[in-house]
């Protein structure tokens, strides 16, 4: 694991304790004042944490593939198949363990009876264990797409002459809210069948909605992040061996 990857963890662990010590201390001007300072800090830590290691697995990607390092990388005796399954087996590694930070800091810092009462009147008559289980395992299928939209961009981008990183985020961007619309009109499409799926493009603040629409609307974004991610995976997989253009 990265040095600053320990370093970015221990500091995020640091400040949920801090935000957890100071939300129970509320009640004063200065005690609200340090708990609001404390939890922005934390929400910005726990987006570091995933967005710094989606950034640190296409920079790794590039950097053994097509800047220097790849003149080893490519003589090993292993087949280009194997190398890019490596990368993609050891970024979904390292989307796990900054995930399971995330998760883990977020109950240390914030999860409390309030937080279980809301998600209870949301999601009425559901299963918490299922609905937080369904909540992490989206947000690693997320995770885990969005990193085989930057390496799918990276081996397109790669294959040009000139301006390929330029290339490859210009794609990149474009892949990964293109696919997010995609996604996001499934649900509202669904919504013409449900009405609590629909509330949830209304007002927030009333949307109640059953455990089996939570149900359904998990399994089918779950399934479109798996064959969207299988797509992207499997095409920058056959670009990828049939040849690398070194920086």
């Amino acid at each position: 694991m990265n040095r600053n990857m320990v370093i970015i963890f221990a500091i995020t662990a640091i400040l949920s304790i801090l935000t957890r010590i100071a939300s129970n201390h509320t009640g004063s001007v200065m005690g609200d004042l340090i708990f609001g300072i404390l939890r922005g800090f934390t929400i910005a830590a726990f987006a570091n944490i995933v967005i710094n290691s989606v950034i640190r697995i296409w920079e790794r990607f590039r950097q053994s593939f097509y800047k220097d390092e790849a003149y080893l990388t490519h003589t090993l005796p292993v087949s280009k198949n194997t190398l890019y399954d490596s990368k993609t087996l050891s970024g979904l590694g390292a989307i796990l363990l900054s995930l399971a930070v995330v998760i883990a800091c977020f109950f240390i810092a914030f999860w409390n009876n309030d937080i279980y009462e809301y998600f209870r009147t949301v999601f009425k008559d559901g299963d918490m264990t299922f609905i937080v289980f369904g909540i992490f395992v989206t947000a690693v299928l997320e995770a885990v797409y969005a990193v085989n939209v930057g390496m799918f961009s990276l081996v397109v981008g790669h294959r040009s002459n000139n301006a390929r990183v330029l290339r490859s985020v210009i794609l990149g961007v474009f892949l990964y809210f293109a696919l997010q619309s995609l996604l996001l009109g499934i649900i509202y499409g669904l919504g013409m069948f449900d009405d609590s799926i629909k509330a949830m493009f209304g007002d927030a603040s009333n949307a109640v909605i059953s455990f089996s629409t939570y149900r359904t609307l998990i399994i089918v974004t779950d399934v479109i992040y798996l064959v969207l991610t299988a797509a992207l995976y499997f095409a920058g997989k056959k670009l990828f061996t049939k040849g690398v253009n070194v920086e």
